[in-house]
């Protein structure tokens, strides 16, 4: 009976473990001779969970709009299985297409008004153009899970509402070799790390 409860009383514990959260907050520090974070931005810092742990993509769709033949945002990061919308804001035809394997489309031309949705299925960076207008282009980052966040202009970054368990924290740049650093998170903790970008990192 008492080996019984114990087992009872951990299974318990580790139930609760799983559906609890924590956060991650910090900031980016670059040591590469004169070069700034605005050089080398955009920059995003994502979660892996280590233990098994699947986080569900976004069911809402993000938004990348067509707007004064331009993208709207130029950067947009999103998570694997996450859809995206691309209405045509503007009073002119749009094409939006990329190269960027696997990721890679065409979604064709589509009038003023009309919008299209393209699901998201793997990792990586994909670079967008239209067909018609040479100076639009744009980048979307797909981030393996949603728990990612967008280096701020300063450095700093949070990460709310992330499973506790073990991590590996990425920091991704499409200019820089990728940072990688493994954390545990505690049930309800808020977990300050400062991470360096650089050949000086540690």
């Amino acid at each position: 009976m008492r080996l019984a409860a114990a087992l009872a009383c951990l299974l318990w514990i580790g139930a609760a473990n799983a559906g609890a959260e924590a956060s991650l907050s910090g900031r980016v520090t670059l040591a590469i001779g004169r070069l700034t974070l605005a050089d080398v931005a955009p920059l995003v810092v994502y979660l892996e969970p280590l233990d098994g742990q699947r986080a569900e993509p976004p069911r809402e769709p993000a938004t990348l709009r067509q707007h004064g033949a331009r993208f709207e945002p130029s950067f947009l990061v999103v998570s694997a299985g996450q859809t995206v919308g691309m209405p045509n804001d503007d009073t002119i035809f749009h094409n939006v297409f990329s190269y960027s394997k696997p990721n890679d489309f065409d979604l064709g031309l589509y009038r003023s008004g009309e919008s299209r949705l393209l699901r998201f299925e793997h990792a990586g960076p994909v670079r967008l153009y239209c067909s018609i207008h040479d100076q639009m282009n744009g980048l979307i980052f797909v981030a393996p899970t949603p728990l990612f966040a967008l280096v701020g202009a300063s450095g700093e970054f949070r990460i709310g509402s992330a499973p506790a368990g073990r991590h590996r924290v990425r920091v991704w740049s499409e200019r820089l070799p990728q940072l990688e650093r493994e954390v545990a998170l505690a049930p309800d903790q808020e977990l300050a790390l400062s991470l360096e970008l650089g050949a000086a990192a540690r």
